[in-house]
């Protein structure tokens, strides 16, 4: 196969580039639907609910599970659309690869963060430390 341009009455041919990334948004968004309709219902059941419900919600693996799977896709899918959004409107290699580096960087660290909160809400973990976080 060649890398030469193709082109179709002086219209270049896609070279079915992003195919994958494209794929893997629409699964993504597939499964982050209703996802995102149990976690609303989740927080309207929750909604005025006391202290302890709520750890004992937390507590229940199956909605732990859900809420961290509902994390990670949420950032996937969001990483994603940036990326897309980045590789269209940013023309400069340099700058396109600093900003997609930076917003994969912003998605992890969100993702470590969620999985963190989520887990020690789960286990019923002692509060933070003093003078970090409120």
């Amino acid at each position: 196969m060649t890398n030469a341009v193709r082109y179709h009455k002086g219209i270049k041919v896609s070279e079915h580039h992003g195919t994958v990334e494209w794929t893997v948004e629409k699964i993504a968004l597939g499964i982050l639907m209703p996802l995102c309709v149990w976690a609303a219902w989740s927080v309207f059941t929750l909604a005025g609910a006391d202290h302890q419900a709520v750890l004992d919600w937390f507590a229940n693996r199956l909605n732990a599970g859900l809420l961290i799977l509902t994390v990670v896709t949420f950032f996937l899918y969001v990483s994603l659309a940036w990326k897309v959004i980045i590789e269209d409107y940013i023309h400069k290699p340099g700058t396109k690869g600093a900003l997609l580096g930076l917003v994969n960087l912003i998605c992890l660290v969100l993702v470590a963060a969620a999985i963190f909160f989520i887990v020690r809400l789960a286990l019923s973990s002692a509060p933070l430390p003093a003078g970090f976080g409120v």
